[in-house]
């Protein structure tokens, strides 16, 4: 049978240290930032059935939406 090993790295990374270094590593460029939020705003003029609304709202809402899911890091790119 064979036995499992533990691999451990000699540095551990805390919260902290990530969280400093994540701007860093992973900036969005305005390029980015404008193709999520278009792609954010597709969808939800599609929600709506594309009839009513408007597309500056959709924009708006899209922006919003972008801008909070960057704050919180939730998006990986």
């Amino acid at each position: 049978m064979a036995k499992s090993r533990n691999i451990t790295s000699p540095v551990k990374a805390t919260p902290d240290l990530a969280e400093k270094n994540s701007d860093r590593l992973h900036p969005v460029t305005p390029d980015q930032r404008y193709h999520y939020v278009e792609v954010a705003a597709y969808y939800i003029a599609e929600k709506r059935g594309f009839d009513t609304g408007s597309t500056e709202e959709d924009w708006a809402q899209a922006e919003l939406e972008i801008d909070r899911l960057l704050a919180e890091r939730q998006i990986n790119h």
